[in-house]
């Protein structure tokens, strides 16, 4: 079992311990990564931006044939496997899969949490060519992930934190497991998702609660990006973290003003999310 997954899972509903939870071998979804998935930071027991998240899987699952049934009863079952498992802080990831003519439901959760000290340390990010296959998959959260993992692991190997995707023309994307952001001026800016990049849910509120100061899409060759004031990355899980280098070339965390006070309004939405 990867390191921070709870024993019991949740399988079409029927709560059930992960050693004998049976998937079929020869469905679509193992064969041929049939699959979506959206993952969600678990706190005080609780699923954050439920909504916003239950929105993108809706809209996954609608574009790639998937069935997500039972809306309401999905809240219920990921709150009781929560319970099951006395989950406070983590993770929640919700699977679709296709099997034959039928859409299957995992649910699964995770005890882990970044620490105090990463956010005072900040990301460390390497660039690499993007060699997933364009168009098909950064849209939708799909478990055809392998190219991300490698990137990512292999970025870790190498001592950063994450590596960033960059297409043939210099342009900046995204990164293994988050969306990019530079803060140029004031404003904040990211990739547009014109790019094929993952529409992710904080990037989501960043544009929407931001727009008035200043945030917006905008393509990111890696010379804009060396002449940035801020970098940060964004994601579920990780909320808003600053990234201190890329590449090598250091964004010094003491200057991350603009990051620091989006960190603190991104904690408000997350306590509203709760409330």
């Amino acid at each position: 079992m990867p390191p921070g997954y709870q024993p019991l899972v949740s399988l079409d509903g029927v709560i059930q311990d992960s050693g004998t939870a049976r998937i079929s071998p020869i469905c679509e979804g193992f064969l041929f990564g049939y699959a979506l998935f959206d993952t969600l930071k678990v706190r005080l027991g609780r699923a954050v931006f439920w909504d916003e998240h239950l929105a993108r899987l809706r809209r996954s699952a609608t574009a790639l044939g998937l069935t997500l049934r039972d809306e309401p009863g999905l809240a219920r079952r990921c709150a009781a496997l929560i319970q099951a498992n006395g989950l406070k802080d983590g993770s929640l990831k919700v699977v679709l899969y296709r099997d034959g003519a039928e859409t299957r439901e995992l649910i699964v959760t995770r005890q882990f949490a970044y620490s105090p000290e990463t956010y005072r340390r900040g990301f460390r990010l390497i660039t690499q060519r993007d060699a997933r296959v364009p168009g098909r998959g950064p849209a939708h959260k799909t478990t055809n992930y392998l190219m991300s993992f490698l990137a990512r692991e292999s970025a870790r190997q190498a001592g950063a934190d994450d590596v960033l995707f960059l297409d043939p023309d210099d342009l900046a994307l995204e990164c293994g497991g988050s969306n990019l952001f530079a803060v140029v001026g004031g404003e904040l800016l990211t990739p547009p998702l014109a790019a094929g990049i993952l529409p992710g849910t904080v990037r989501g509120l960043v544009l929407a609660h931001w727009h008035p100061k200043g945030a917006r899409e905008c393509p990111l060759t890696r010379r804009f990006l060396e002449a940035a004031d801020e970098v940060f990355v964004t994601n579920a899980l990780l909320g808003v973290m600053p990234v201190t280098s890329i590449d090598g070339i250091a964004y010094p965390i003491g200057r991350s003003k603009v990051t620091r006070e989006l960190m603190a309004d991104y904690q408000v939405w997350e306590d509203a999310s709760l409330a």
